[in-house]
């Protein structure tokens, strides 16, 4: 063993395991940030959620109607202030029993008083008394907005969520729900070091759990959105244990649920399906979002070792790496493709395209998977399809890659089709009909049925066999009904499979010369003389910017926060400022507001870049409206950061 070791080849599998842990293990550490601000978050909604519930169980009448019917409107306040307590005392301690260490209560603005805190055995004590006039209470109940804070309030140090108590357009008081500032704290430091524990050992057997880390994510994940799912329909149902921040995130919900079985039926089918959307939505994102910063450290480093010209040996593990970050990356665009479907934010463009051209670009993707299995692949077009469309072609190719992809990973002899016709329609439109068939496994009709639905596949045993995530056609499918159209199956077991859909389009007959062929005119770019500034807290991301830039040719400095880049920017002049966007001390959009408000000469014309992991479309409307003049997604595309450097320096403009 330990001559193996210092052998040649145990020193470059040594190195490989050491590039490729390094930013796996850096991105461990963002993600235990994640957990913790997603935990903290998940603890904020449960607490609103309560305070929530307490004002609906008050009633449309508030305490003028408890009073009135007690005939006591016009008795002195401390009477009224023990009136409402005994009304609403059997409603704070129903609401706090439902969790231990919860803290419910009322407070009434015009007797300015706490009128019932539950548990009343524990906080009983604090009916009557006013609260500080620096209480945070003090401010929901003059802004009339719902609040969270941290801080030592009449119960001590908790995190409080507050409601606003409004009836009859006039404000009344407020509710709250709170817990324990060091139950919370102590929660999350467990939650962490059980984190750092998984971290560790993943980070110890990286390169197989590379391997099965898509897998692993993808089927809790789907564990937890059908779960979700569930609730919607019956609340008794809890969702399955998971590890980590799942985990956490399942338990937040669990307890939830059992609290909005204690409410009223209106109520808690209201609230139980905005959670449940909210929790879907909001954990894919997250997800999707903050492995695809470590993600471009994985493939950076990899592309960087690669240019470095190892050894033979060492340069086939890299692209063994490199390999399996692309499996991985292909996994969460799928994740964050489907977290926009199911938010409705995912949008189709609709530009000038050649259909011919397209299914070109689909032949040369597809045409080594089928020559890796010795299959024959035919592509047919009917003379009906016209030389130019519009549409989009993107999506169009992501559909015909995904089913053509699939036909070839369930064929194993023979051959796989694609034939494309269109029909032509009214008013300028035309319909593209496209078919993929193959002559594989097929499958059955109860196993057709469930085709579509996401995170399923026809049969267990196909995933352990064949792998993926269960997303492709679930996505394929939202896109052909995104762009007007319909995607049917028919297959039969050991027969094969037929997979046709259509699109609508517009027809379009454009002045070619408005199309670019051949070769762009960044392809050969250089930057030489030119002076950068690249503003990025990741190491690992910066190094690999800095790499990339330095081989345009361009001098280029950097910053590892917001507040250090403006700084830079006073005291020289750049032609172009790469700046990422979540950053500590400062972030990338109050960086962008300061660097435009500064009055230096070129504030207002300095090319200002976003250089970020944020993929969704708002987050490029937030850049818009902080200064910022492009957009590049993490992963870098090496060909996208030299288009959008050549229409900066060419004086194009934004390309936002």
């Amino acid at each position: 063993m330990k001559r193996f070791l210092f052998s040649p080849l145990g020193k470059m599998l040594f190195a490989s395991l050491v590039l490729m842990n390094v930013p796996l293990f850096l991105a461990g550490f963002q993600i235990m940030d994640v957990m913790e601000k997603t935990f903290l978050e998940e603890k904020s909604n449960k607490l609103m959620s309560y305070a929530r519930l307490l004002s609906a169980r008050l009633g449309p009448g508030g305490y003028r109607e408890l009073l009135r019917r007690n005939g006591a409107e016009n008795a002195p306040r401390e009477e009224k202030i023990q009136i409402l307590h005994r009304e609403l005392t059997g409603i704070t301690d129903e609401a706090a029993a439902a969790e231990e260490g919860l803290g419910i209560g009322f407070y009434s603005q015009e007797l300015d008083a706490i009128i019932s805190y539950g548990p009343s055995a524990l906080f009983g004590k604090n009916v009557g008394i006013s609260i500080a006039p620096d209480h945070p209470g003090r401010g929901v109940m003059r802004s009339g907005k719902a609040e969270t804070v941290f801080g030592v309030m009449v119960r001590g140090e908790i995190m409080n969520a507050m409601v606003p108590l409004i009836r009859g357009g006039e404000l009344i008081g407020y509710v709250w729900a709170n817990e324990p500032a060091a139950d919370i704290r102590a929660r999350v430091a467990d939650a962490l070091r059980v984190a750092a524990l998984i971290m560790f050992f993943f980070s110890c057997a990286a390169f197989v759990t590379a391997l099965l880390l898509s897998r692993r994510t993808v089927q809790d994940v789907a564990r937890i959105v059908d779960g979700i799912r569930g609730l919607h329909r019956d609340l008794s149902l809890r969702l399955p244990d998971a590890a980590g921040e799942l985990g956490e995130v399942a338990k937040s919900i669990n307890a939830m649920a059992e609290a909005l079985q204690k409410a009223d039926e209106q109520q808690r089918t209201l609230i139980a399906a905005e959670a449940a959307n909210a929790a879907q939505r909001n954990f894919l994102a997250r997800m999707s979002h903050e492995i695809r910063t470590p993600m471009n450290g994985v493939l950076g480093m990899t592309r960087l070792a690669m240019q470095a010209g190892p050894p033979p040996a060492q340069m086939e593990y890299l692209k063994k790496i490199q390999a399996s970050a692309g499996i991985l990356l292909g996994i969460i665009n799928d994740i964050l493709d489907f977290s926009k479907i199911e938010a409705g934010k995912l949008e189709i463009d609709r530009h000038i395209f050649r259909p011919r051209e397209m299914v070109e670009n689909i032949r040369e993707l597809i045409l080594p998977r089928v020559q890796e299995k010795d299959l024959a692949l035919n592509i047919t077009l009917d003379n009906s399809v016209p030389e130019f469309a519009k549409g989009d072609d993107l999506r169009i190719s992501q559909v015909l890659l995904n089913l053509l992809g699939n036909a070839s990973k369930f064929t194993a002899e023979g051959g796989i089709s694609l034939h494309i016709e269109a029909v032509p329609g009214t008013d300028g439109h035309l319909r593209l009909h496209c078919t993929v068939s193959d002559t594989g496994i097929g499958m059955s009709v109860e196993e057709q049925e469930s085709l579509f639905q996401p995170f399923v596949q026809a049969k267990s045993s196909t995933f352990r066999k064949f792998g993926g995530t269960g997303l492709g056609l679930s996505i394929s499918k939202a896109l052909v009904e995104l762009m007007g159209g319909t995607i049917q199956v028919s297959s039969t077991p050991g027969g094969g499979s037929r997979f046709s859909f259509f699109v609508e389009l517009d027809s379009a007959d454009p002045d070619t010369d408005s199309l670019v062929e051949g070769e762009k005119p960044w392809d050969n770019l250089r930057c030489d003389g030119h002076s950068f500034l690249l503003v990025e807290d990741n190491a690992v991301n910066r190094e690999i910017a800095v790499a990339v830039l330095d081989d345009f040719g361009a001098e280029t400095d950097t910053a590892e926060n917001g507040e250090e880049g403006v700084k830079a920017f006073l005291s020289k002049d750049y032609d172009i400022i790469f700046m990422d966007v979540r950053m500590p001390v400062m972030d990338g959009l109050e960086a962008t507001r300061r660097i435009r408000a500064s009055g230096k000469a070129d504030a207002q014309t300095v090319p200002v870049i976003a250089m970020t992991a944020n993929a969704m479309r708002e987050d490029r409307e937030d850049s818009r409206k902080a200064g910022m003049d492009g957009h590049i997604a993490k992963p870098l595309d090496v060909d996208e950061l030299k288009r959008i450097v050549y229409e900066m320096l060419c004086g194009r403009g934004s390309v936002l």
